[in-house]
């Protein structure tokens, strides 16, 4: 049990720290293209907008989408392997802040998101119009906030804390931040992680 109120552990979380301390990022990752996840998990059906379709996720998502709930906050639809690797990722940082040595906090009791498949058009933090399939189209991106409060979109040279502890955890399991395109709460599975998930037969169907 962590030793600080929830709206302590609230405002902690959403405390804005340079970005510049937790740089480089992404490094060895890549952004998954719109061709490599068609490729794998095939294409919605078109057209999409900028809302969310469900009924036009792929036949391969379709059959690959479970709802789950992954940590007390954070119950999301995604393909099973996202799924499985989001829960490594969660655990792993849950466990680390809740170490002495990082003061033992709670993040499990603040950590949300605003979703993971999602079935529609990217939506550039810059405003410009997109014809992109967002990568959340395949249930492989996940946007993260803390209960309450709004994700943060592009939030500049500062990131809230929750950001910046969860961004090695993710790394590890092969996630990209989407800081690298100004969208401080996005993380997805990178364009070498997913090609190794259908490598070792984790999209198959049957």
């Amino acid at each position: 049990m962590s030793a600080f109120t929830l709206q302590q552990e609230i405002a902690y979380y959403l405390t804005p720290v340079e970005l510049s301390h937790y740089l480089p990022i992404n490094t060895g990752l890549r952004s998954a293209t719109q061709e490599t996840m068609i490729s794998l998990l095939g294409s919605p059906a078109m057209p999409l907008t900028t809302e969310d379709h469900p009924s036009k996720a792929s036949p391969t998502v379709k059959k690959l989408m479970k709802t789950v709930k992954v940590s007390a906050h954070v119950v999301v639809t995604a393909i099973q392997p996202a799924l499985d690797s989001l829960a490594v990722v969660l655990k792993n940082a849950f466990a680390s802040e809740n170490l002495p040595a990082n003061g033992g906090h709670d993040l499990e009791g603040v950590l949300g998101t605003d979703g993971m498949l999602v079935v529609r058009l990217r939506r550039p933090t810059s405003g410009i119009p997109s014809n992109k399939i967002s990568n959340h189209a395949w249930g492989t991106a996940i946007d993260m906030k803390i209960t309450g409060h709004s994700s943060p979109a592009n939030t500049g040279d500062h990131i809230p804390r929750f950001i910046a502890v969860l961004l090695p955890f993710f790394h590890q399991e092969g996630w990209y931040s989407g800081i690298s395109f100004h969208d401080t709460m996005h993380f997805e599975v990178s364009e070498g992680t997913a090609q190794a998930w259908s490598d070792q037969g984790k999209f198959k169907t049957t």
